[in-house]
């Protein structure tokens, strides 16, 4: 009676580690499937956008690229002796990069006038309705990336409606840019700036800048 006690209580061990090494051994198949499993997922998402990003990388440029923007642009200048109205402007820029963060560019900025004067009595001198041309450098801070800041200055000179001295204004540009396409990026794009001439009454005249629109890459 005891022996066979003995023999049944060692056998249900047996049983119960056997049940156990079973159960080590089902966890640890799972756990290897569970990898395979996950590392041939990455495998195969990873493949179609190393694809994709191959057949269209998305960017904002490399040294080389060049670049042309449109965009809508809204200018006041003003002092503390002169309130002049806003401009509206239709604003068109061409650059290049030179190297893989330094851009040249330059451009032109026509002008309209909302508010102000008669159009058919325009008044000429700083500030004033006109096409300017301007030109300069930008520093992009992560360009191969699809969106950068970007900061820089101009230089921009009167076209139209000068008045009798007028050397210009130097201006300082902050922006971003981030790229929707492999071609096309949108920007934002704000500046701040003096003339190189002072006002009618020795005053200096600030010029501040903003602009959104769009750059095509070629």
């Amino acid at each position: 009676m005891i022996v066979t006690g003995l023999e049944a209580v060692s056998r249900r061990r047996r049983q119960a580690v056997r049940h156990c090494h079973r159960l080590h051994y089902f966890a640890l198949a799972s756990l290897l499937a569970a990898v395979t499993a996950t590392a041939s997922a990455q495998s195969q998402a990873g493949a179609p956008a190393s694809l994709s990003e191959e057949i269209e990388p998305r960017r904002i440029g490399i040294a080389g690229t060049t670049m042309i923007g449109v965009s809508g642009h809204l200018d006041s200048v003003f002092s503390s002796e002169r309130d002049a109205p806003f401009n509206l402007t239709l604003h068109a820029d061409a650059g290049r990069f030179l190297t893989r963060r330094l851009a040249v560019r330059g451009g032109i900025t026509g002008t309209a006038s909302l508010g102000g004067d008669d159009a058919d009595d325009r008044p000429r001198g700083i500030g004033e309705p006109a096409l300017h041309a301007f030109g300069g450098a930008l520093f992009y801070f992560s360009p191969q990336s699809m969106a950068s800041l970007y900061a820089g200055a101009d230089y921009w000179a009167q076209l139209t409606q000068r008045g009798t001295a007028d050397r210009g204004a130097l201006v300082g540009t902050v922006g971003a840019q981030g790229a929707v396409s492999s071609r096309a990026s949108l920007f934002l794009e704000g500046g701040y700036g003096v003339g190189l001439t002072k006002g009618e009454e020795g005053e200096t005249l600030t010029r501040l800048i903003a602009r959104v629109g769009i750059r095509l890459k070629f």
